[in-house]
């Protein structure tokens, strides 16, 4: 009769040995430069094994303060302590250009996605095109700050987009701005450039339906539109709006007798900009000349400017107000300066019997929308400027 007994296996004591003995603890990867040294703070150590002796020299620290580990050559190689909890390993990587900048540079350049990283010999490039000037700039100074990263960035070309300005021309009511949904901050964050003499004109950022709560104020005779001009404007140049004359003054020297034309009126310049976010920024130059009959001479009049030159950003079809320009004093010239009641939109200003008992003020809203391309009606918008140019068409009420 066959018997089977169980047949235990034992193993070597030295492989259950090695199978007692614990795992080396893997470390983050240690990266230096030739020359330079790192510390490990390690308390402890009782052994320390190097794997290549030319690329890293590595000694303990006097009073068991951790491990002192100085890179020599470029390289790769291992470092293993062992202390009274167990073992721990280390791949160290030196390299003379410093690996470890590369690596910042391509971390440092995954929040940008037009940028690049690329190794050339020693220096670490970062290349391609940023957003906006901001960017750029924080590009830059990140690269500064490291010897071994240099810098070859760029800003878009910038895009020609045609953009379209609604100028509204108001006399309104004083007291209507709330109705219109002005905001008035603490501080306004348009800022802008007052000719000396003039008091405070002022830029608003208007919210809710600006055309509803307008044509409201029409239909009661809270407001009146003295003109309605229309430009149109390509990023980076600039369009401008005259509303008046010009006066030839006579300059006489003794050798020569020569005529200068002086410009009157309502005159605004627009420059456009459009950024990457789709915003309009707009920087406007508003003047209102007059003739001042208080100044000059006999043969020269004498002229009353009033001038304000602001930026304002805005979301396309987004209204701005101008407030301010002109002050209602200016009206009682008309009887002694018969000029001033023939100037376009200033004249039937000067004329209204609100404005002249300080009721109402003069009021420019802007409305800047882009002009999509390619648009059928481009042509339009052409003729509309070149008509708003030629001839302009009043509305008031009195």
């Amino acid at each position: 009769m066959n018997r089977f007994f169980p047949v235990r296996r034992v193993l070597p004591p030295i492989v259950l040995c090695a199978l007692l003995l614990p795992l080396p603890l893997p470390a983050e990867p240690l990266r230096l430069r030739p020359g330079f040294q790192q510390i490990l703070e390690r308390t402890g150590v009782h052994r320390i094994s190097v794997g290549n002796p030319e690329i890293i020299e590595a000694r303990p620290l006097s009073g068991n303060a951790g491990v002192l580990v100085v890179g020599k050559k470029e390289g790769e190689t291992d470092l293993v302590l062992w202390e009274k909890k167990g073992r721990t390993e280390w791949t160290v990587e030196v390299r003379e250009s410093g690996d470890s900048d590369f690596e910042e540079a391509r971390l440092f350049a995954s929040a940008f996605p037009g940028l690049s990283v690329t190794a050339a010999g020693r220096s670490v490039i970062l290349r391609g095109t940023v957003r906006n000037a901001a960017e750029k700039e924080l590009v830059e100074a990140f690269a500064r700050s490291r010897k071994a990263i240099l810098s070859q960035i760029s800003l878009p070309e910038e895009r020609k987009t045609l953009l379209s300005y609604d100028l509204k021309i108001l006399e309104i009511g004083k007291g209507s701005s709330e109705q219109l949904g002005i905001r008035w901050p603490e501080s306004i964050g348009v800022g802008g450039n007052w000719s000396a003499g003039t008091h405070a004109a002022t830029t608003f950022t208007l919210a809710g339906d600006f055309n509803a709560t307008l044509n409201l104020l029409l239909a009661n005779g809270q407001a009146r539109i003295l003109a309605n001009p229309k430009l149109v404007c390509e990023t980076g140049q600039s369009a401008t709006f005259l509303a008046g004359g010009e006066i030839p003054i006579v300059i006489v020297t003794p050798e020569t007798r020569t005529v200068e034309w002086k410009t009157y009126g309502i005159i605004l310049k627009i420059t456009p900009a459009l950024d990457m976010e789709e915003r309009v920024g707009t920087t406007i130059l508003a003047e209102i000349s007059t003739v001042d009959h208080g100044s000059g001479s006999s043969d020269i009049p004498g002229f009353l400017t009033r001038r304000v030159s602001t930026h304002f950003s805005t979301s396309p079809g987004g209204t701005v107000m101008l407030s301010g320009l002109v002050k209602n004093e200016m009206a009682k010239d008309v009887a002694k300066v018969p000029l001033l009641g023939q100037i376009p939109i200033l004249g039937e200003l000067f004329k209204s019997r609100k404005f002249r008992e300080n009721q109402t003020e003069l009021a420019i809203f802007i409305t800047p929308s882009k002009v999509p391309e390619q648009d059928p009606g481009l042509a339009h918008w052409e003729k509309r400027e070149r008509e708003s140019r030629e001839a302009m068409r009043y509305r008031w009420i009195d």
